[in-house]
């Protein structure tokens, strides 16, 4: 017995497999897991939240609806909704808070950003720059996007409907004219102690505070970067951690991993031990996390993380973390190396994990993956995993081309018509009550007859009371088959003929409960596809 299922299209010529290594980091330590969270919000299987850039987004809407939409409270309400009707839990406003003068300034006057935007955007016009919402000043809403009262009676709207806002907060720097360059340089990372300007431009700011950044690489030019380790900037960050809170349902924390006390201390090593500042007992992330929940206890925490500190945040308090190698191996093709990090990887770690094919700081999913097929490949396996499943906007257009972090718009590009009833129905299948509250399980395939094929497959099932799922995704580019035993395969009122129907398809096919116990299941599945069969 077999089941042959897949996908039929004809596939063009656009875009080559794009190849991306994996995120390397300065030091590896050993965590022995220890998982403290509070997070009675997180369901156990998974949650969907769908990224906004704000200021495009109103861009977009004054465009589609012939008028001017440029504030919060001039968003129309169908189009939340419309977001709700897909199966999104949670929506990410990215960008709401107040920028300085010298941010944008910088975006638009920048000989390395200008360039970047002409391949982009050709043809952008200075209007078009609208700066880095990363670069805050005060975390009060931005005054062209309104008031932090609108952002109350927008996330008061959006509760109705049953869905919750997440938020930004950016604990590495501040922007350059940030108030409190100037009147608390001590919250900031200065110059090492008994030097003069002129300072290293690499590294500093004319006044001698350090550049946001990782204390290596390129800094990011339009910040300066804090310090974690001053009890006074823990203090008044862990203030303006809990005011973002009082907005918000969830809170998206930008490159979390560096305030934590080991990356920290290494990356500014000499300018700590020159003012005699030394390693806090605590983890910052910790006790703010903590002050948070216990005034708001159902906030939800998403780190920007990457390998291989996924699990010290985790521990730390976050509900969810980014899983970009997920992401990245993928995007490598290879499956050996994804298999191996699934396999590796507790059922613990993933419940915690965010994925995506794409976001603001990554490509498209098509330009990445190559193609379209190939990105909703990649979304098929992604958004059947457990955690968090992170869709950014576009990404249920096919669209490829970037949005620029700095920039209102985008090239103009038009939607694939197959890949929004893609979404449509993936959104549909991940929406039921075992995606988002069962326990999964990965599991073996096993060469099927004379098949040399089964590597190209992946496996795994959702339990959930009555209800189970297997998830079989081919991620190549030639048809898998294989064997799967699926243990929890059970008789229908004591008959041993039970169907199995991919919710995909809409196939049904009828197989021996008993023989999928033990044999298993015999399945073929088509190129950059697969099948999810409740059985």
């Amino acid at each position: 017995a077999y089941t042959d299922v897949g996908r039929e299209f004809t596939k063009s010529s656009e875009g080559g497999q794009l190849m991306r290594g994996c995120v390397s980091v300065a030091f590896v330590f050993v965590l022995v897991w220890a998982c403290t969270m509070s997070n009675a919000a997180v369901p156990t299987g998974g949650m969907n939240m769908y990224e906004i850039s704000t200021r495009p987004w109103l861009y977009n809407l004054t465009q589609k609806y012939n008028r001017p939409i440029q504030t919060l409270a001039a968003i129309p309400l169908s189009e939340i909704q419309d977001l709700k009707s897909v199966g999104i839990d949670i929506v990410w406003m990215m960008g709401v808070w107040e920028l300085g003068n010298y941010g944008p300034n910088f975006d638009r006057t920048n000989s390395g950003l200008l360039q970047h935007y002409s391949q982009v955007l050709p043809g952008y016009t200075t209007d078009d720059i609208i700066g880095s919402p990363y670069a805050v000043v005060n975390y009060t809403c931005n005054p062209s996007l309104g008031s932090d009262d609108d952002i109350r009676i927008l996330r008061k709207n959006m509760n109705k409907m049953g869905l919750l806002l997440m938020l930004d907060f950016v604990p590495n720097h501040t922007a350059v004219d940030c108030p409190w360059t100037n009147s608390t340089p001590a919250y900031y990372i200065q110059a090492p102690k008994g030097s003069s300007p002129p300072y290293d431009p690499q590294v500093y700011y004319s006044n001698g505070l350090a550049y946001g950044g990782m204390g290596w690489g390129d800094p990011w030019w339009d910040t300066l970067q804090l310090n974690i380790w001053n009890p006074e900037t823990r203090a008044i960050r862990t203030q303006q951690l809990l005011h973002v809170a009082s907005l918000a349902d969830a809170i998206r924390c930008d490159m979390a991993y560096l305030l934590i006390n080991q990356v920290f201390g290494q990356s500014w090593s000499s300018q700590l031990n020159s003012w005699g500042w030394k390693q806090p007992a605590t983890e910052w992330w910790s006790d703010a996390i903590q002050t948070v929940k216990a005034s708001y206890p159902n906030t939800i925490f998403l780190a920007e993380v990457y390998s291989p500190y996924e699990p010290t945040l985790q521990s730390l308090g976050f509900d969810y973390t980014y899983d970009k190698q997920v992401h990245d191996r993928l995007g490598s093709n290879d499956l050996d190396s994804l298999r191996s990090w699934l396999t590796s990887n507790t059922p613990q770690y993933f419940q915690h994990a965010a994925h995506f094919v794409s976001n603001h700081d990554e490509q498209r999913g098509a330009a990445f993956f190559g193609s379209w097929w190939q990105s909703d490949a990649a979304a098929l396996l992604s958004y059947t995993l457990p955690g968090l499943r992170f869709f950014w906007m576009g990404d249920f257009e096919g669209y490829k081309y970037q949005l620029d972090v700095h920039l209102r718009r985008e090239e103009a590009e038009p939607a694939v018509p197959q890949v929004m009833p893609f979404y449509q129905s993936l959104l549909q299948i991940i929406g039921d009550p075992v995606f988002r509250q069962g326990a999964w399980k990965m599991l073996q395939v096993t060469e099927s007859g004379s098949s040399d094929s089964s590597w190209r497959l992946i496996a795994y099932m959702w339990t959930y009371q009555n209800e189970r799922r297997l998830c079989v995704v081919n991620y190549s580019d030639q048809q898998g088959w294989g064997d799967i035993v699926v243990p929890n395969a059970v008789p229908v009122n004591g008959n041993d003929t039970i169907p199995v129907t991919d919710l995909l398809s809409g196939q049904t096919f009828y197989r021996s409960a008993k023989q999928m116990q033990t044999a298993g299941l015999t399945v073929g599945i088509n190129s950059w596809y697969a099948s999810i069969f409740k059985y």
